[in-house]
C-alpha cells in the first residue's frame, strides 16, 4: 500500500467536502467515516478501494488491494482543479455572492471520479427530486457495479451498455432514462462519444457534442461539463435549485425560468461553475 500525501490550501474546506462526498449514507460506492473518505472504483482494469484522509494541511490517500493512489483522481474529488479565489475576488462587493462566499470562503466544486459518473448522476437525477435520484444510484450501482471491500465499484460503460431495460424499469427507472442510459453507455464505450475527451475541446463544441445525444439537454450536458469535466463556466439551467436560490438571493416575485437563470448567471462568467456551486451550497447546506 503505497500513500500519496497532498498540501492543501489554506482555506481549504473540508468538512464541506466529507459532508458532499457523505451525501447519501446508503450510498453502495462511497462512506465517511469522520475524516475518512472511502470510495470503490477502477484503477487499472480492478476494482479496488480508495482511501483519502483529510487531515488538517494534508490529504492521505492509499489504495487496498495494490496499486497506488491516482492523484488525478484525487484531486477531482477534492475539487483542487480550480481554484476558487478568481471568483471570490469577483464577486467581493456582489449583493447575491457576496454573503455566500462570507460563510463558505474557499468553497470548492466537487467532481465526480470519472466523468461517466456525473453521466449515469444526472442521467438518473433527471426532473426527479433527490431522495429518489439517490435511490435509483443506489439500485443501478448494486446491481451493475461490481463489490469489492465492503463498497461497490461504479459501473463501467460497457456494464451499462449491456442493461436489460425491463429489469431497469423493475428498479424504478423510467422507459425513457433506462433507453437514455443504456444507448450513452453503448456510446461511450464505443467512443462513439469521447466523453472523457470532451475537456478539452472549446466549451461550445463541447456543450453541443453532449446536446446531440437523444436524451441530452442543457441542463444534463452543463451538469456533466461541470462536475464530470471540471469545465469553469457551466450553468444548469432548468434546475430548480438553482432557480429557487436565485429566487431567494434576489427576492425575486417568482421563480426564475431557464432563459432568466441564464440572463441573471450572465454576469458572472468565466466562474459559472462556482457561482452554482455556491446558490447550491446556500439553498442545501451541501451542493447536489
Amino acid at each position: 500500500m503505497s500513500d500519496l500525501e497532498l498540501n492543501l490550501p489554506k482555506d481549504y474546506r473540508s468538512a464541506d467536502t466529507l459532508a458532499f462526498h457523505g451525501r447519501d449514507p446508503a450510498s453502495p460506492s462511497e462512506r465517511v467515516a469522520g475524516s475518512l473518505l472511502r470510495k470503490a472504483l477502477w484503477i487499472d482494469g480492478h476494482a479496488r478501494v480508495l482511501s483519502v484522509r483529510l487531515d488538517g494541511s494534508q490529504a492521505v490517500a492509499s489504495v487496498t488491494g495494490g496499486g497506488a493512489a491516482p492523484e488525478a483522481t484525487v484531486r477531482r474529488l477534492l475539487g483542487l482543479h480550480l481554484d476558487p479565489s478568481a471568483f471570490e475576488v469577483k464577486v467581493r462587493r456582489d449583493k447575491l455572492f457576496a454573503p455566500l462566499v462570507k460563510a463558505r470562503p474557499g468553497l470548492r466544486v466537487l467532481l465526480t471520479a470519472t466523468p461517466f459518473e456525473a453521466l449515469v448522476w444526472a442521467i438518473l437525477g433527471q426532473q426527479i427530486n433527490l431522495a429518489l435520484a439517490f435511490r435509483l444510484r443506489q439500485r443501478v450501482l448494486s446491481r451493475y457495479g461490481v463489490e469489492v471491500g465492503g463498497l461497490v465499484a461504479h459501473p463501467r460503460p460497457q456494464d451499462l451498455a449491456m442493461a436489460d431495460p425491463d429489469e431497469l424499469g423493475a428498479m424504478q427507472v423510467s422507459r425513457a432514462k433506462a433507453a437514455c442510459l443504456i444507448a450513452l453507455s453503448g456510446a461511450v464505450a464505443s467512443g462513439r462519444l469521447p466523453l472523457d475527451d470532451l475537456a478539452t475541446w472549446d466549451f461550445a463544441e463541447a456543450d453541443a457534442r453532449l446536446c446531440a445525444e437523444k436524451g441530452i439537454g442543457p441542463w444534463t450536458s452543463h451538469y456533466v461539463l461541470m462536475r464530470g469535466l471540471g469545465l469553469p463556466d457551466c450553468v444548469p439551467v432548468g434546475d430548480s435549485a438553482l432557480a429557487t436560490a436565485l429566487e431567494r438571493g434576489l427576492k425575486l416575485e417568482a421563480r426564475p425560468g431557464p432563459r432568466e437563470v441564464a440572463r441573471l448567471m450572465a454576469p458572472y462568467a468565466p466562474h459559472r461553475s462556482m457561482a452554482s456551486f455556491h446558490l447550491w451550497a446556500g439553498l442545501k447546506g451541501t451542493p447536489a
